[in-house]
């Protein structure tokens, strides 16, 4: 390997680790809504050089969870009303796709095994309710649902689409009754895939995705702001 191959790779890690930390301080709600992000701060903060910081802006910008505004900076991008409902639009997509595909590959090895393994964790939910292990079973059962379907470029989007700052805080503000529901939904789905009954399976997957939209819709805007577009202890900070 070239001493130039050796310091692109070098540079590439430190990028990739600014990208990570930045980015899941964001998704968090460490870093707020409308917050200002300076190259300075960044840079004393997470210990890297201004160049990759400035590397690491342009790709948050491009990702969506930044803007690059003149005269100001990066500004922490706030989340629309318009931004959920194409959010769940490209989900409904892709998880009625999933589903209709995971219905039709059940019989491949392992396929059945995953479902019926979705399907335990869903007994166990119910019979003792727990909204960690509830957070923990719907990333299961919606990776699943990615994987079951065999297109691992879809599935690797899928995981990229549901890092979001607002996932665990929409979590919790459901209540046990809603969980319960969200549980029957899945429950429904994963016993259409396991009967290889692939139309039903996109059907359903796709209402459980339309009824979780509407419910966020329907919030009022007070609601609406603390889920997704929370303030942080570091909204109000000076930028530096």
């Amino acid at each position: 390997m070239s001493r130039a191959t050796a310091e692109a790779g070098v540079k590439r890690s430190v990028v990739e680790r600014a990208y990570d930390i930045i980015s899941e301080r964001i998704t968090s709600g460490h870093f707020a809504a409308n917050e200002r992000l300076t190259e300075a701060r960044l840079t004393e903060e997470i210990g890297v050089g201004r160049g990759a910081v400035r590397e690491v802006m342009n790709k948050l910008a491009a990702d969506g969870l930044i803007e690059l505004v003149p005269n100001r900076g990066a500004v922490v991008r706030a989340v629309t009303r318009k931004d959920m409902a194409d959010f769940f639009q490209v989900r409904g997509l892709f998880e009625s796709f999933a589903a209709r595909r995971a219905a039709e590959r059940i019989n491949e090895p392992g396929s059945r095994e995953l479902v019926l393994g979705l399907i335990d964790e869903i007994d166990e939910l119910e019979r003792n309710m727990d909204l960690k292990l509830f957070a923990e079973h719907d990333s299961h059962f919606h990776g699943g649902l990615m994987d079951l379907s065999g297109n691992e470029i879809m599935a690797a989007e899928w995981r990229r689409l549901r890092r979001s700052r607002f996932r665990i805080a929409f979590l919790h503000s459901l209540s046990e009754d809603e969980i319960r529901v969200s549980l029957k939904e899945h429950r429904t789905i994963l016993l259409a895939i396991l009967s290889g009954e692939s139309e039903m399976a996109a059907d359903l997957g796709w209402r459980h995705v339309r009824l979780t939209s509407g419910r966020v819709q329907r919030m009022s805007n007070q609601e609406f702001e603390a889920i997704f577009c929370p303030s942080s202890p570091g909204h109000n900070r000076k930028a530096v």
